[in-house]
Formats: C-alpha cells, sequence, structure tokens
C-alpha cells in the first residue's frame, strides 16, 4: 500500500461511502442495512486517501468471539485494486486482534475468487473446508473455502 492512503477504523458517518464502495465494487452488495448493522457490532476498517478521509478505496469488516475472529467482508474500490489494499487491510486485522489476544482467525471464499485465495494462503491461512453449492451465481452455485489461521503467543 502506497502513502496516499491510510487505514483508520469505520465510523457511522461511513455509511454513504460504504454504501457506494459496495454497490460500485462488489458483485453481491451488502446494502444500506447490512453495512448500519456491520458499523454497530462489528470490528471495521476502511482504507481513505490521506489527505481526503473521507475518500473511502477499501472496507473490512470482521466479528470477534473471545479469541477467535472472523473475516466477514474485505471489499476493495474497483479503481484501487492491485496496489496492496487487501493485503494491508488483512494484515491490519491479523495485527490489530492478535494484540487483543485472539488466537484464530477464520475466513470464508467463494471458489472463484482466486486472487483473494492466493492472498490468504501468502498469509499464512490454511484450507480447512469446503461448504458445497454455499454461493449463488449467475450460473448457478459455486463452493465456499474455508480458512484458518492460528496465531499464539
Amino acid at each position: 500500500m502506497n502513502s496516499t492512503y491510510l487505514i483508520r477504523p469505520a465510523v457511522e458517518s461511513d455509511v454513504l461511502g460504504l454504501e457506494r464502495l459496495d454497490t460500485q465494487s462488489n458483485p453481491y452488495p451488502w446494502g444500506k442495512t447490512l453495512i448500519s448493522d456491520a458499523l454497530a457490532v462489528r470490528l471495521n476498517w476502511v482504507v481513505c486517501e490521506a489527505q481526503n478521509p473521507q475518500a473511502i478505496a477499501a472496507w473490512l469488516t470482521a466479528s470477534r468471539a473471545v479469541d477467535q475472529s472472523e473475516l466477514e467482508l474485505i471489499v476493495v474500490d474497483q479503481s484501487a485494486r492491485r496496489q496492496g489494499l487487501a493485503k494491508a487491510m488483512t494484515l491490519n486485522w491479523l495485527q490489530e486482534l492478535t494484540s487483543k489476544g485472539v488466537k484464530e482467525f477464520l475466513l470464508e471464499v467463494r471458489e472463484s475468487n482466486v486472487e483473494a485465495i492466493r492472498l490468504y494462503e501468502s498469509l499464512g491461512f490454511e484450507l480447512v473446508g469446503r461448504r458445497q453449492n454455499y454461493y449463488k451465481t449467475a450460473a448457478g452455485r459455486e463452493a465456499a473455502c474455508l480458512y484458518t489461521l492460528n496465531r499464539v503467543k
């Protein structure tokens, strides 16, 4: 990630920017209600332009239960892809929560999302299972690949 971007916690006033990002860059948008719910009950970070903190280029939302955290969604603006934003956000999530005692990180990803799978595996996530026919697609259904990363202090 270059110095024109920074990572900061997401706040309620980001909801419209997140809705725009979600609609324009997520092939399966969550919508305003789910985004608002995520901001209220989950851990959320955004990547924004350093000179304009309201210009959101990426968003990561994750849940936490004691010493486990699950990545619920990560979305990067189409115009900001291939700049390391997803990797920077994922590393931020891992570092922030490892420092708070989280030992196991979980995520699921569409089997067709090869770029995301490469990223997660490069960070040490291991494939632990699959949910067949889990996600809807234009052509039918596809599997969810389940990944975990264990970090023991």
